[in-house]
């Protein structure tokens, strides 16, 4: 479970202490590597990604993906 306080810097700003496995901070930290990015940015993208797909099946929509030719399309099922 996260706990956050605000930062004495930025009051918009709050602090979080997240515990992940081993398996998924690797992850994130990869991610960020990638895309020369810090990890908290990484997990901003990635919460903000996981909000826009949480909309949007909330809705009723579907969440797919294709290969450039769209010949293959797959789609993503979130439980």
């Amino acid at each position: 479970m996260a706990t956050g306080s605000k930062t004495r810097e930025n009051t918009s700003t709050v602090r979080l202490n997240v515990n992940l496995n081993e398996e998924a901070a690797a992850a994130i930290k990869q991610i960020a590597d990638e895309r020369d990015i810090s990890v908290t940015e990484a997990i901003r993208r990635a919460i903000s990604l996981f909000s826009y797909v949480d909309d949007e099946t909330r809705k009723g929509r579907r969440l797919q993906t294709t290969d450039p030719d769209r010949t293959d399309v797959r789609e993503i099922v979130l439980i």
